[in-house]
């Protein structure tokens, strides 16, 4: 009987150690009994996953269980603080006294994670010495003796990299660094060209090494940093406003073919340019995703999916020259509001809240525009749920325009009808009631509504 006991607590065991799950454990020199964050990244959304509290060593511990998904993850000690991490389901041990230098982070034990940062060292190490030769280069008398040397110089730093991206990602092919590390592979043309045929290089080149049909690049941000990187290549030659949109809509046309071949790809690069776009008030960019997604092609209904086509939507029916959506409601003082009944050159619609710190700096210039007359309305709209926090708001403040208040804070109708996620958020409407503009920045609400 005790031998049965004996083998039965021996198996126990082993299967207690054989289910323990992974950690990741850290010490970041001088920061005693502070919290660290976990969090985990997708693109460039960050979501937080555990906390810990370091010792009077700066060391601390997060235990993984097997439910967590493998891919990029951030330890953050502070603003701007953090230290980039793979985990791919192994035990992962670092030091460091400056989380900001990628040479500081000694990784001590993780496969993944002494790859990576192998690339990484190298990679900052090279580009910068091959930004400062191609500088070089390009002003310096190609019949020098020490132009040849910079040459040279720019093509071995090239080579350098390159040839280690080669081994890292060949000896460590099933890794997910390596899959990180070749989407991630600088392309670097040639020293000779000059800047518009390197921009055409570029151009042509700038996704050979990106595998599009691989969704697990969705779990860290090379794949978006990527898509900004060639976002951006066009911009340096926009002579206006107008063709730099042209421009961009091209690139935008581009990356939707690209990602086309994984639907998860796809979504998260979709979703990734939509919230950009709303982000800097590029409407033409979101009104062209909107019209130029292939979403239905794809045959799973996924939650994305479906959020983004009713994101899509509203887009489509909030689109500059589209018919503002009708409301009729009472305002704060009981008179019933028709939105379609204000009769006004202009309408300007406002949502808000007494929290919001930008509204501090939006309708004072609202009002100012109010106060002068112009054959204006202001429609201002609270996301409050309280109706005392915002009348004691309001009787601090000069804004005596039609003040409507729904109290459900982010589910009010008129708040889910114009699809709010965030204050401010403001609408230009002409006489009919048409949207003219949707300004984000305050020197663009300032400059439309001068105009008006």
């Amino acid at each position: 009987m005790l031998r049965l006991l004996f083998i039965f607590l021996f198996f126990l065991s082993i299967l207690s150690v054989n289910s323990q799950s992974n950690s990741i454990s850290g010490t970041i020199s001088g920061l005693e009994n502070q919290n660290v964050y976990l969090m985990r990244q997708m693109g460039e959304r960050k979501t937080t996953v555990d906390t810990a509290i370091t010792d009077l060593t700066g060391s601390f511990i997060f235990h993984m269980p097997e439910s967590r998904s493998a891919g990029i993850y951030l330890i953050i000690s502070g603003p701007g603080k953090a230290v980039e991490l793979i985990y791919n389901y192994e035990d992962i041990q670092f030091t460091t006294s400056e989380v900001e230098n990628v040479d500081a982070i000694q990784i001590i034990s993780s496969v993944e994670n002494l790859i990576y940062y192998d690339y990484l060292s190298l990679k900052t190490d090279n580009l910068y010495k091959i930004k400062v030769l191609d500088a070089f280069i390009q002003s310096y008398p190609p019949n020098d003796k020490f132009y040849m040397e910079a040459i040279n110089q720019y093509d071995f730093l090239r080579k350098q990299l390159n040839d280690r991206v080669d081994k890292l990602t060949t000896d460590n092919s099933l890794s997910i660094a390596a899959k990180f590390i070749s989407t991630d592979r600088p392309i670097i043309p040639d020293p000779t060209l000059n800047a518009l045929e390197k921009d055409d290089y570029l151009k042509t080149h700038f996704f050979d090494n990106v595998d599009f049909s691989d969704s697990m690049l969705i779990n860290s941000t090379v794949l978006t940093s990527k898509i900004v990187g060639y976002l951006s290549l066009n911009q340096k030659y926009a002579k206006s406003q107008e063709e730099l949109e042209d421009l961009m809509l091209i690139s935008i046309d581009t990356i939707l073919k690209y990602t086309s071949s994984n639907q998860q790809v796809y979504e998260h690069v979709v979703d990734f340019l939509i919230s950009g776009f709303e982000s800097i008030g590029f409407e033409r960019g979101l009104e062209y995703i909107a019209n130029a997604n292939t979403l239905n092609d794809f045959c799973e209904n996924t939650e994305q999916k479906l959020n983004l086509q009713e994101k899509l939507e509203l887009i489509k029916k909030l689109a500059i020259g589209q018919p503002a959506p009708e409301f009729k409601v009472k305002d704060i003082n009981g008179i019933e509001i028709d939105l379609y009944a204000i009769e006004a050159e202009t309408t300007v619609i406002v949502f808000w809240a007494s929290w919001c710190q930008h509204c501090d700096e939006i309708l004072p210039i609202i009002n100012n525009y109010y106060q002068k007359g112009n054959k204006s309305e202001v429609i201002a709209i609270s996301i409050d749920d309280n109706e005392e926090v915002i009348k004691e708001w309001l009787s601090q403040n000069d804004f005596n325009w039609i003040n409507i208040a729904e109290l459900k804070g982010w589910h009010g109708a008129i708040i889910e009808e114009y699809g709010i996620v965030a204050t401010p958020t403001v609408l230009v409407l002409d006489r009919d009631k048409k949207i003219l503009a949707k300004p984000v920045r305050k020197e663009n609400l300032e400059r439309i509504l001068s105009s008006r």
